[in-house]
């Protein structure tokens, strides 16, 4: 059989979800039946994410109606990774972000004044510009520090 048997309308296609396969009809189909494939089905209140390859992953509504193709890739919630900032703990839902996203992570946000900096173990650490886009693992951590110094204070002098 190829690919373009595969695809046509009534027959059976391999896609996964989750890491799992499953063999359906390929064609037109509801995300809700995708949802009930797996055993236990995905829940309600769990979403259910259209994995597409080099771009951006797609939110599926409940209601919606989509072309079922051969070896398309499905998954549930992202994991959250654990970040710190300023020795504090946030989870994120982002595998990459931004310095500017990364900057109103906490509440409050990173202020203006600050600049942040990324730790590296054992390395120079990096200062993170708005622009930069970093990739994120568990147990990454970043620092701020004040973004001018101003050695000619008055406070060291008497």
């Amino acid at each position: 059989m190829n690919s373009t048997e595969n695809n046509h309308p009534d027959s059976l296609v391999t896609i996964f979800i989750d890491g799992t396969s499953f063999t359906t009809k390929a064609g037109m189909t509801t995300v809700d039946a995708l949802r009930h494939l797996p055993n236990p089905h995905v829940p309600a209140d769990k979403n259910l994410w259209l994995d597409i390859l080099d771009e951006q992953d797609r939110l599926l509504e409940h209601a919606e109606t989509i072309e079922i193709r051969d070896g398309m890739r499905f998954f549930t919630e992202i994991p959250s990774v654990t970040i710190k900032i300023d020795r504090h703990e946030y989870e994120v839902f982002k595998r990459k972000m931004a310095g500017a996203e990364l900057r109103v992570v906490p509440s409050p946000d990173v202020a203006a004044d600050r600049d942040l900096w990324l730790d590296v173990p054992d390395k120079r650490d990096v200062k993170v510009q708005d622009e930069d886009v970093i990739e994120l693992h568990a147990g990454i951590r970043f620092f701020t520090a004040p973004g001018r110094i101003n050695p000619g204070s008055n406070l060291n002098r008497q």
